[in-house]
């Protein structure tokens, strides 16, 4: 569970955008005497917060950026205190035990310009009233939306999600926020954090039950939802595969009139059932699909709009899989495919990014797994050349009554790399006690002795993957404890 003040629980604790300008929160007299230039470089204006929270309007400061997290705030953002209590409609059933309004002082302290709050305070700080803090979040979401003339994007899927964004926001040179805000908090303060005079936008939307993308996808109203791919992610909360399709192609519902909605090309026939009067156009290595990408290599790939060969950032299919739908995305939007060269190859952390230390190389995909995201690596790894290719492989959660079968399919991919170090009781019992003893390098029921181990195992030249639920080895810093280890 993160560990952020406004009490939610899901998103990352990077909760900071880019475009967010931070400057000194400044008196309603000295607005007046440089309204002009403060209008050019404020995110909000408090005139505009009062609007979109139909509040009578009162004097307060132009506000710089918005922030959930009394830790990370800048000086002259909005402070907005979720209470963290139980909402069921976004599956959120308990109480976090955490109140924003308890980190207000230290949110003061910190030079926050205002605070949105649903209940009194103690603080002098100019303050916006409303019924409940998440509800008038998704408010300014919805007032933001409502000022942008520019494209929005909305991508989801089962995995990849937070790489697509980050592919899209560098060949469209847009802002996109750090980490993964898709949830019910992360994407209204994605959307409240967005200037209104954006001309592109990204946001990442996902899901772990059912019901939650389509409230997500009517608030950000895309001109472009894309669906990257469905994947057995979370499987054990949904009845079943279709169920699951069906969740992640109600990214359409919000969709504008005029937009597009992208997917896979084996979505192809139940998207244009879904959404008959939607232009559905499909992606993939078949003829068949509207944008193709070839294999070169594993580090190389040809796509249909760019007919020249494109490095992969951090190699592989499924990342080949991703650079496609971005193409997809820069031809709908009218772009040019040469944008495409643009993408760097620094992936987002915990998602492929390489460590090289003491001639030992660690790829770090670590932030989460499926069963398929598992088995891609796990065939990245195997067709690696050099010294030898060594998976550290944690359990995948929330596979349900499929948890036994699922980790017991990837004995093959396993049994092809030459060492396997297991975390977990469902990879430990279900995968790791079925693979060729050849491959048994280790079994542990946590990370508790791990990094001893691993420093005592791994010698230079070898090629190392960490990969499981974010549990296991992401929220708990194992792949940063390692690298350091492994250099002292």
């Amino acid at each position: 569970m993160p560990n952020y003040d406004s009490g939610g629980t899901y998103s990352s604790a990077a909760l900071i955008i880019s475009t967010a300008l931070y400057v000194k929160a400044i008196s309603s007299d000295a607005l007046i005497q440089d309204s002009m230039s403060i209008e050019q470089t404020a995110l909000w204006t408090w005139s505009e917060l009062c609007e979109a929270l139909e509040l009578d309007q009162i004097s307060g400061p132009q506000i710089e950026g918005v922030c959930i997290d009394s830790r990370t705030i800048k000086e002259g953002e909005l402070f907005v205190a979720l209470s963290g209590k139980p909402r069921p409609e976004f599956n959120v059933l308990e109480d976090s035990g955490r109140d924003g309004h308890d980190y207000i002082a230290a949110a003061v302290r910190e030079g926050a310009g205002g605070v949105l709050a649903h209940r009194t305070h103690g603080s002098s700080i100019p303050t916006l009233r409303c019924r409940d803090t998440l509800d008038g979040l998704w408010d300014l979401a919805r007032y933001r939306r409502n000022q942008i003339d520019g494209n929005i994007v909305a991508v989801t899927g089962s995995s990849g999600k937070t790489t697509l964004k980050s592919f899209l926001s560098q060949a469209l040179d847009c802002a996109a926020s750090e980490g993964s805000l898709n949830n019910h908090i992360g994407v209204p303060l994605s959307m409240a954090r967005t200037p209104k005079d954006t001309s592109k936008s990204v946001y990442e939307i996902g899901t772990n039950h059912p019901g939650e993308i389509a409230p997500l996808s009517r608030l950000a109203r895309p001109h472009v939802a894309v669906v990257l791919n469905v994947l057995n992610a979370h499987i054990g909360n949904f009845a079943n595969l279709d169920a699951l399709r069906e969740e992640k192609l109600s990214i359409g519902e919000g969709s504008e009139p005029d937009g597009c909605l992208i997917v896979y090309e084996d979505l192809k026939e139940p998207a244009k059932a879904r959404y008959p009067n939607l232009d559905v156009r499909t992606y993939g290595q078949s003829t068949d699909a509207d944008y193709r990408f070839d294999m070169v290599d594993i580090d190389q790939v040809e796509i249909s709009t760019l007919r020249q060969h494109l490095p992969i950032p951090g190699g592989g299919e499924h990342r080949a899989t991703t650079l496609c739908a971005t193409a997809a995305v820069l031809d709908v939007l009218g772009e040019s495919a040469e944008k495409l060269a643009t993408i760097s190859a620094e992936l987002p952390p915990g998602r492929g990014r390489t460590f090289n230390v003491n001639g030992i190389r660690v790829i770090d995909e670590s932030y989460n797994a499926n069963p398929e995201s598992m088995r891609k690596c796990l065939g990245h790894l195997s067709s690696q050349r050099g010294g030898r290719r060594v998976a550290i492989v944690g359990e995948m959660a929330e596979l349900g009554e499929q948890t036994e079968e699922l980790h017991a399919s990837l004995v093959s991919e396993l049994n092809n790399v030459d060492g396997v170090i297991s975390v977990g009781r469902a990879m430990n019992l279900h995968a790791y006690e079925r693979l060729e003893s050849h491959s048994k390098w280790g079994a542990f029921e946590d990370i508790e002795g791990l990094i001893a181990f691993c420093v005592d195992t791994l010698k230079p030249d070898d090629i190392v993957l960490v990969k499981g639920s974010n549990t296991v080895f992401w929220t708990r810093n194992f792949v940063s404890d390692l690298i350091k280890a492994l250099d002292a």
